[in-house]
């Protein structure tokens, strides 16, 4: 019996592998057409990426993880992360809780929101994260605006 599951579980992780990604119950292409048909540029990267094309910034769309977790991320290339200090960082962290800035490993400054796949996301949930998403960048360039003001 324990050989049975063992090889049903298997079956899955490799059918998993090879399958279109998903996000809880909406795929990855579901996401591409949603985007596309609200006037979005969206280009598919990958199995389990996209990029959106929006005013000046690319955000990257991955679909992971076994849950179809959802990351959304942007490089705000025309700030230099030499000129932000880790307290300005930490306070927009602080104060958004629902997504992060950092500087990455090039020197690139960073934005990211994840949604926790876990239990399913509806299309329209997935619509609306990307609307919150655009708003954060928004916010962390208002809050870099006021911090050089300040």
């Amino acid at each position: 019996m324990r050989g049975l599951i063992a090889l049903a579980a298997a079956a899955v992780l490799a059918a998993a592998s090879v399958s279109t990604a998903f996000a809880g119950t909406v795929s990855k292409d579901q996401i591409e057409q949603a985007l596309s048909e609200q006037g979005y540029a969206v280009e598919d990267v990958g199995p389990h990426t996209l990029f959106v094309r929006v005013a000046d910034y690319d955000v990257r769309i991955d679909v992971i993880g076994p849950d179809g977790d959802i990351s959304y991320r942007t490089w705000l290339f025309e700030v230099d992360g030499k000129d932000i200090s880790y307290n300005v960082l930490n306070q927009f962290n602080n104060d958004v809780k629902f997504g992060r800035v950092y500087i990455d490993d090039e020197g690139d400054v960073t934005l990211q929101m994840d949604r926790n796949g876990a239990g399913g996301a509806s299309i329209e949930n997935i619509e609306s994260d990307f609307d919150v998403f655009l708003l954060l960048i928004s916010s962390f360039l208002t809050h870099l605006e006021s911090q050089v003001i300040a």
